[in-house]
């Protein structure tokens, strides 16, 4: 079972209907806002609609229950378009063109491809998501560490969230919904990326090209395989390997000729040569946010210009800028570090006055930053922690996150698979050029280009640039206590490269005699294969579905008869915490968060006596074969005491043996006080 977690099909109809109204919603202030070409609006629509939808229904969230925030909200989106539409004739008609026809149906096929190998592929940490996706739609909104229910989770969960919209009105299950939501979410940033990409070069072909780019580039770590094993040991003896690099090989001579080691991989298992530390393709990241911060990002860059914004167009931008603080919280300071530099940098330049500022789009621009900047305090995530922990004196991550950083000197290129790399060292400086491929040489053009911006007063594309920079630049000084971390940086900075570099690439080829234009061909070649023929390994996983590797059919079972209906204000005790908390929405025992040691749990995982469990805060136990086959005998009989009541137990019989092969047990322990 991996779809419905209810039996009834008016769940996933009621949510699709909600769906359209903030898709509806979205296209409505998308067409009122005057930023947009028609063939844009659509797409454009139901993206700006989606991040409202999310912001909306965690800010309801934070107040009212998940069922009614998510519901309002798309109510709400819908009405804030027919009120922005009130003056105007609807105009239907622009929906039923041809191209706009091929526009749906090219995001309907991408989706439906992304969703076939989502449900074959395990990668993505589903251990954390899948509890988090459960426990957000079972109403725990802002999230709360497993750990200690006391304490609010700092993390990126805006996906995570719309994820649970799905499970909570859908009726899914919380690893069909996440599935869906990175699927849908990837297609929809590559349609419209496909859109801005159109825009900016003029062209379909370029646009195409410019989309299996942003799709498909990445890293050239491939290169360093096709060199003589001599080459190879040479340039790999001062490499030293962490991560699940690791798991694959001690050398990185080694690694590169064999398979990557990871959890949930295909069933045609990855070269590590097509792995990547640093940049992976948008097709394969399927972690943390996926890819809605490019798709925030795109929304922005196809909003920026010089114009003064109506109140649609500053609704759409604050929606898009806000929602990076709830995605990706490195981003969004990034950009809003940009912006602030680009603003002072022009004020120099151009003398521009403060009366001329508050006037024009910039003092738009402005005003937009420091809203964003104070609801990013309030609305829940990373940056919404750090504030608490700041301001109350609060325990817990953000109260040690001013110690997890340092300085790091000499300065170094640190890389998720390799550890820190010195371009001081020959040999590493290599394999920093080979991680990176030929996107680092775009450094270039966005210098080239920077100038252009000041001079044509593009602001938000000059606060890109400067973004960018810093991205890149900050990880080479700054050291992060989760040294793999600080690659997110990294990460961002070579994508808005690569971004701000497709306008003046596709105009020089243009002009270019045609030996400079077989040499950018091939530098493209060369940044796109390993991306496709890491989405060709990737495909394999259609033919190979799956749930997850801690979830069977049993588990799914017990999912659909419990989810959400134990007591909210007691913990699970599962001898897997994340399971339990996907399964049945609450809070259990997971030591896969950081920050709070398991040494207090770890007597109760050895001795689960259900007297002591209750009075640690847990109401229900959840059992399997495996862990009870580990508990002494002592241990098994006080679970069957008087005041444990067994409330549901499933069985799985050898077909071949007829002996019992595996069990789950749910059993409540409230009375045992």
């Amino acid at each position: 079972m991996y779809w419905l977690r209810t039996s009834s099909i008016i769940a996933p109809l009621f949510f699709i209907v909600l769906s359209l109204f903030w898709m509806v919603g979205g296209w409505l202030l998308v067409s009122r806002s005057g930023r947009f070409h028609k063939r844009e609006r659509l797409m454009a629509g139901i993206a700006s609609g989606m991040l409202l939808y999310i912001l909306l229904g965690n800010a309801l969230a934070h107040w009212f229950p998940v069922y009614i925030s998510f519901a309002s909200a798309s109510v709400l989106i819908l009405a804030a378009g027919c009120w922005a539409s009130r003056k105007s004739k609807f105009r239907w008609h622009d929906l039923f063109s041809l191209e706009i026809g091929l526009q749906v149906l090219a995001l309907l096929l991408i989706f439906g491809v992304f969703e076939l190998i989502m449900r074959g592929l395990g990668l993505g940490d589903d251990y954390a998501h899948f509890p988090l996706v459960s426990t957000l739609a079972a109403g725990d909104i802002p999230p709360h560490y497993s750990l200690n229910p006391d304490i609010f989770l700092p993390y990126h969960y805006a996906l995570d969230l719309f994820a649970a919209s799905m499970v909570r009105i859908g009726g899914l299950f919380p690893w069909s919904a996440w599935d869906l939501s990175r699927a849908f979410v990837v297609s929809l940033t590559l349609v419209c990326g496909w859109l801005w990409i159109r825009r900016i070069t003029r062209s379909r072909l370029g646009a195409i090209l410019g989309s299996l780019l942003m799709a498909f580039g990445m890293g050239t770590r491939w290169i360093l395989a096709l060199l003589p094993s001599s080459w190879i040991t040479n340039i790999a003896s001062n490499i030293h390997l962490i991560g699940s690099s690791l798991d694959t090989a001690n050398t990185l001579a080694g690694a590169l000729s064999r398979s990557w080691i990871i959890d949930g991989g295909p069933p045609v298992p990855i070269p590590y040569a097509f792995a990547n530390g640093i940049l992976n393709p948008l097709t394969f990241d399927w972690g943390g946010a996926s890819s809605l911060p490019l798709l925030a990002v795109i929304l922005i860059l196809m909003l920026s210009s010089r114009l003064k914004l109506k109140w649609t167009g500053l609704l759409l931008l604050s929606s898009a800028v806000l929602s990076l603080a709830l995605s990706a919280e490195h981003v969004f300071v990034l950009i809003n570090l940009g912006i602030g530099f680009a603003i002072l940098v022009m004020m120099v330049c151009r003398q521009i006055s403060f009366r001329q500022i508050a006037s024009s789009f910039w003092g738009q621009l402005i005003t937009v930053v420091i809203l964003v900047a104070v609801l990013s305090l309030v609305q829940g995530g990373v940056i919404t922690e750090l504030a608490r922990s700041y301001f109350e004196g609060a325990r817990g991550v953000g109260a040690t996150a001013s110690g997890n950083f340092s300085l790091r000197w000499p300065p170094s290129f640190f890389d998720s698979h390799m550890g820190s790399l010195s371009f001081m060292d020959w040999r590493q400086f290599i394999v920093i050029l080979a991680e990176c491929g030929p996107i680092l040489l775009l450094s270039l053009i966005v210098i080239f280009r920077l100038r252009g911006d000041v001079k044509h007063n593009r602001i938000i594309l000059l606060g890109f640039g400067i973004s960018s920079f810093f991205g890149v630049v900050i990880p080479l000084f700054v050291n992060y206590e989760a040294a793999r971390d600080i690659t997110r940086l990294t990460t961002s900075g070579l994508t808005l490269w690569l971004l701000l570099s497709i306008q003046p690439i596709w105009r020089f080829v243009q002009r270019a005699p045609l030996w400079l234009k077989f040499i950018t061909a091939f530098g493209y070649v060369i940044t796109i294969f390993g991306g496709i023929a890491l989405f060709a390994y990737q495909c394999t996983s259609i033919f190979a579905p799956q749930v997850s590797s801690f979830v069977t059919s049993m588990d799914t079972r017990m999912s659909q008869a419990y989810w959400d209906r134990l007591d909210a204000h007691l913990m699970l005790f599962d001898s897997t915490g994340y399971r339990g908390q996907t399964l049945f929405g609450r809070i259990s025992i997971d030591s896969f968060y950081n920050g709070f040691p398991l040494t207090q749990f770890l007597p109760y995982l050895k001795n689960p006596d259900p007297y002591y469990l209750r009075r640690a805060g847990f109401g229900y136990i959840y059992l399997d074969k495996r862990y009870w086959s580990r508990l002494s005998l002592s241990y098994q009989q006080a679970l069957n005491s008087p005041c444990a009541r067994v409330m549901n137990r499933m069985e799985k019989m050898n077909t071949v043996t007829g002996e019992l092969s595996d069990f789950r047990v749910l059993i409540d322990i409230t009375n045992c006080k």
